[in-house]
């Protein structure tokens, strides 16, 4: 499966956030358990791995007894803290500007219904105005449908996560 560079990077940032800061051993079953929660290679997340050490948004230091254990510590760093909090800050701002688009096409949807209907006055023909009337009452209903869950998404992490 073809991931998005930058995404992927970022998700696995987000998951050694998650796990951190653990032992990985060398050779470890931690790239295996990463590559098949990505889907993707082993080869690929060392390469990217390496990048998010190289870019220092994550690094890893050996432990006390690493003759023995072969063992390295990540640990995410303040560089990588600020990337994260970017990147939730950025999804956060999609979803508003998700909304404010289907809120956008609902007044649209609406304005152009009445004006529709008020220009061509299709009152004084009935059942033109009963196809239409449905067309645009289904495209308002799919525009709500994602406003409404955002709405209630939002009631709940408000309500119930506090």
């Amino acid at each position: 499966m073809n991931k998005d560079k930058l995404t992927l990077k970022t998700n696995l940032l987000r998951e050694i956030f998650e796990l951190a800061p653990r032992k990985f051993k060398e050779g470890d079953e931690t790239n295996n358990s990463l590559s098949r929660k990505f889907k993707i290679s082993e080869k690929e997340i060392k390469d990217n791995l390496e990048f998010l050490f190289e870019m220092y948004l994550i690094k890893k230091s050996p432990v006390k007894d690493y003759k023995e254990e072969r063992a390295f510590e990540w640990e995410i760093t303040d560089k990588g803290l600020d990337y994260l909090e970017k990147k939730e800050i950025e999804k956060t701002q999609e979803k508003s500007n998700r909304v404010i688009a289907f809120t956008g096409g609902i007044i649209a949807l609406t304005t152009i219904y009445a004006f529709i209907v008020q220009s061509v006055n299709l009152e004084n023909y009935p059942q033109t105005y009963w196809v239409i009337t449905p067309i645009f009452l289904i495209l308002i209903l799919m525009c709500l449908g994602p406003l409404v869950k955002f709405i209630v998404d939002y009631w709940k992490a408000e309500v119930f996560e506090k």
